[in-house]
């Protein structure tokens, strides 16, 4: 698994309220997985006028930002998850909001349960 990429092979995680082609055995219980990081101003600086000749460029910046932000939260979010005993997380969403100058949180949750392949 590479740090940071949010995968985990040993939980299953959906936003669903089930997995098709498994059967819920024991629900342990809400669990939770959050991240903050920031962005450099000198890189937003360097973004707002590398736009000017690369209209993506500013995108890219905050786009790749974001990804790893969510990843990591995801990552944290099915490490919690296994510490309960769990294999799966259900109803997982992820939040991200601004918390400072250039500062982001993101904050993954949902129900942590174990389930079973049918």
């Amino acid at each position: 698994m590479k740090k940071g990429s949010g995968e985990d092979k040993n939980v299953l995680i959906t936003s669903l309220d089930s997995l098709p082609g498994y059967r819920v055995v024991e629900s342990k219980g809400f669990v939770m997985g959050s991240a903050l990081d920031f962005i450099p101003a000198d890189r937003v600086i360097y973004a707002f006028f590398a736009s000017i000749l690369d209209p993506k460029a500013r995108h890219r910046l905050y786009s790749n930002f974001f990804k790893r932000l969510r990843h990591e939260a995801l990552l944290r979010l099915s490490e919690n998850a296994k510490r309960l005993g769990a294999n799966a997380v259900m109803g997982a969403t992820v939040r991200i909001w601004r918390s400072g100058y250039g500062m982001y949180e993101a904050y993954a949750y949902g129900t942590a349960v174990e389930v079973k392949k049918e």
